[in-house]
């Protein structure tokens, strides 16, 4: 059985003193910028605004929207004046910043041997990082971008490490992956303990000796533990309430990520007349969030006795047309419902009434908490039809 990896990158596929690398990073950057404000005053904004990404949890805000949010503004800098200094500080200046990385001999053999064993490949370190930089940092790792499914970076990513949302967010992108799934990391708090909490097989790259469960090493010690980790029972969330939720709010930043980086046509393709297009899984989740999940969460709260009453969904797509509608405004619908049935989730959460037994007419006796899995798994399952969809 193939496997799907995710690999951190720092201390992990390229040895970087981290320590070293972002005093120097901001050093840089500030000087890159200092025409247009203090240097001292831009290398502060620019630690408030990276700490403002690590706490976002907004599924319709990219995390270069975070940034650019509390950084240009407060320091009083039009955004796009500055476009031309940051493209030629990233293309001059941050190249500069290798010498503070090494090469790990080890990382070249194992990537060219996952590629042979056609293992889906994903760069999940932590999106505090325009995509050049990251780019550039999986390069001088002595590899190449191309060759994996995409690298977390702040331009298309919505939440940090060592949020479950993150983890949520790039498995949601995968098009939450059937086959086994395992993270490589050497960040015990950020890479390891959120990905197993999820349910994520997970490797810690590390040189001391561990006395964990975890399996741990040093990067040559990883293809044995991916040769075994293939015989490993398929992906499934693990977790708990917490889990779920997190799938819940990834699910609209998923697809905020891929309506902007794909084109019109290819999110309106249909494979055959009996298949959906992702504007229509798209329509379909925002139709169903609308008229059938938020109602039930908030009917919940108010009545938790009455029975939940079923709707027929079967013929949506094909009565209101979802082919020949707009994306962006199925997501903004999506969106909204969706954060509207996450705050309720929270409030049901709060009440501890998520063990209460629910009367529905589908489902018979169940629980609130059954429910809200059901919710998740929902999104999963028109997730991964969405990633067929895109792959085709």
């Amino acid at each position: 059985m193939t496997l799907t990896v995710l690999f951190d990158l720092d201390h992990t596929l390229l040895q970087t003193n981290i320590d070293d690398f972002i005093p120097e990073y901001f050093v840089a950057l500030g000087d890159a910028l200092s025409h247009h404000a203090p240097q001292r005053k831009i290398i502060d904004q620019i630690r408030y605004a990276v700490h403002q990404m690590t706490k976002n949890q907004n599924p319709g805000q990219m995390l270069e929207e975070v940034f650019a949010e509390h950084f240009y503004a407060p320091l009083g800098i039009d955004k796009q004046t500055c476009q031309d200094d940051l493209r030629r500080f990233y293309q001059e200046e941050f190249p500069k910043l290798r010498s503070i990385t090494q090469q790990d001999p080890d990382t070249q053999a194992l990537i060219n041997w996952c590629k042979q064993q056609q293992f889906t490949l994903a760069i999940a370190t932590n999106p505090l990082f325009p995509e050049t930089a990251s780019q550039q940092r999986t390069e001088w790792a002595g590899l190449n971008p191309a060759d994996f499914e995409f690298i977390t970076t702040y331009d298309d990513f919505h939440f940090t490490k060592p949020h479950l949302t993150y983890y949520a967010e790039c498995l949601g992108r995968l098009g939450w992956p059937e086959k086994p799934a395992v993270m490589v990391g050497d960040d015990f708090n950020s890479d390891i303990l959120p990905a197993e909490f999820l349910g994520i097989n997970t490797f810690w790259v590390t040189d001391e000796q561990q006395s964990t469960h975890i399996a741990s090493g040093q990067l040559s010690s990883v293809k044995p533990f991916l040769i075994n980790a293939q015989s490993s029972t398929p992906f499934s969330p693990e977790g708990g309430i917490e889990t779920h939720q997190a799938i819940l709010r990834s699910t609209p930043a998923v697809f905020d990520s891929w309506i902007r980086l794909y084109e019109n046509n290819l999110l309106h393709h249909k494979p055959s007349d009996h298949e959906w297009s992702m504007v229509e899984v798209l329509w379909h989740l925002a139709d169903y969030e609308k008229e059938v999940f938020t109602p039930q969460w908030q009917s919940l709260l108010a009545h938790p006795d009455r029975v939940i009453a079923p709707v027929d969904t079967s013929q949506w797509a094909k009565e209101r047309d979802y082919q020949h509608r707009d994306a962006s405004e199925g997501f903004e619908l999506f969106l909204q419902t969706r954060l509207d049935s996450l705050l309720a989730i929270d409030e049901l959460t709060h009440r501890q009434w998520l063990d209460h037994h629910v009367n529905h007419a589908v489902f018979s006796k169940t629980t609130i908490r059954e429910l809200i899995s059901f919710a998740s798994k929902h999104d999963r399952l028109h997730l991964h039809q969405s990633k067929v969809l895109l792959d085709i």
